[in-house]
């Protein structure tokens, strides 16, 4: 039987994985510390006898990891992705995406295994340019609040390219822009969730700003599905992954109020420091290398999905 194992795999974006590939009928080993991971997004994997949970720390010494055979991807995605998180856990966040992309690289080289590293848009920091293309260098504070992220993740993807060169090996990695979706942590502080919450409980939406700075939302099932298929290929360089729809802040408050048909208003709070004004992926790599894929759900309908299953969990 072929196998995985996912890093974070309690996390919003690792427990899709999982059971992504549960489904494709492959064995999943999954790890993860909880340090923001919840025991609630892992209990419907383990009811599957074909998934392994090991709660560890990604940092220790990949000879510890449990062992996979028929091992063929690795994806790394612990790491908190928040900025209330990872500025709490700034030091964490730095370790998780250097030291434990390390020991997750040496995992896979030693079970001859394709990693894959979930790299994000705030590698291009706050863009001079939109959208943005993979061979746009960045504008990044590398001393700031959100440079344990940012600066982790630029590091992370300097890490493969040069292990890939030293011992030619075949990982890769995706630059992974604002998604949404079910199983995201409802204490996350990013701005979909942040707005369904409120709206729910018709309180005022949160808007930083004037709210015309802009994000493209994709839908975790969307995504998930890109980062399957970059795994399948053989390519090493980084792509691009998201909705190339660009909405302000303004806009997506809108659309949360008309889908929930709630009665809050909006609250304008300061800008935070070095918050991007424009976030829009160019995704004409991703369509040249993954011709079978590109993103379908609509904004609206996804929120949809979100609300539905946050009134189901209420």
């Amino acid at each position: 039987m072929k196998s995985v194992l996912i890093t974070g795999v309690a996390g919003f974006l690792g427990s899709h994985l999982a059971e992504h590939y549960l489904k494709k009928g492959y064995r999943v080993v999954g790890l993860d510390n909880f340090s923001t991971g919840s025991h609630e997004n892992i209990e419907y994997l383990q009811q599957s006898s074909e998934f392994q949970f090991c709660e560890k720390d990604v940092c220790s010494d990949f000879k510890t990891w449990p062992e996979a055979s028929g091992l063929e991807f690795v994806f790394h995605f612990a790491s908190p992705a928040s900025p209330p998180h990872y500025q709490k856990l700034s030091i964490e966040t730095l370790w998780a995406n250097t030291k434990g992309l390390e020991q997750a690289l040496f995992y896979a080289d030693q079970h001859s295994a394709r990693l894959i590293f979930a790299s994000t848009s705030e590698v291009y920091g706050d863009p001079n340019v939109s959208p943005q293309p993979e061979s746009y260098w960045g504008h990044v504070n590398s001393f700031g609040e959100r440079s344990c992220y940012d600066e982790a993740k630029r590091f992370g993807e300097a890490l493969i390219f040069s292990h890939n060169r030293r011992h030619t090996s075949g990982h890769g990695l995706v630059r992974i822009f604002n998604t949404y979706g079910p199983r995201m942590n409802p204490n996350d502080g990013r701005v979909v969730i942040n707005f369904i919450q409120q709206a729910l409980k018709n309180e005022p939406l949160t808007i930083y700003g004037d709210g015309n700075q802009t994000r493209s939302f994709c839908y975790v099932d969307d995504l998930i599905s890109g980062i399957t298929q970059y795994a399948d290929s053989n390519y090493q360089s980084p792509v691009n992954l998201g909705n190339d729809t660009e909405n302000s802040m303004l806009e997506l408050a809108n659309v949360v109020l008309q889908v929930s048909r709630s009665q809050s208003i909006l609250n304008h709070l300061p800008l935070p420091i070095d918050d991007p004004k424009k976030r829009r992926p160019d995704l004409s790599l991703a369509c040249a290398v993954l011709p079978n894929w590109k993103p379908k759900v609509p904004l609206a309908e996804g929120v949809l999905y979100m609300i539905e299953h946050f009134k189901n969990r209420i």
